[in-house]
């Protein structure tokens, strides 16, 4: 995941809210603490972000069926029966 992504600029805008909140609305936090509250929110959010992403993976791809044209039927392991077992 990168750093700069939306989705990680916004968490880490969701969670530093407050500090952001009072210091551009009531000016009760100074500015550099704000920011410093943003930036390591930014990190932690970013870190978390990516530890769900490498959880999740990508998607896998979608298995070619055998009614699209160029593609082959995959082809039937040839798996002996048990004793006992008729063959169908």
């Amino acid at each position: 995941m990168n750093l700069l992504s939306p989705t990680v600029l916004g968490a880490a805008g969701v969670c530093a809210s407050p500090a952001l909140y009072q210091t551009l609305v009531t000016g009760g936090v100074p500015l550099e603490v704000a920011m410093t509250r943003y930036l390591v929110a930014l990190v932690l959010c970013w870190v978390a972000i990516s530890l769900v992403a490498a959880l999740v993976g990508e998607p896998p791809a979608p298995a070619a069926r055998a009614t699209d044209p160029g593609v082959d039927a995959a082809p039937v392991p040839d798996v002996e029966r048990p004793p006992g077992v008729p063959a169908e």
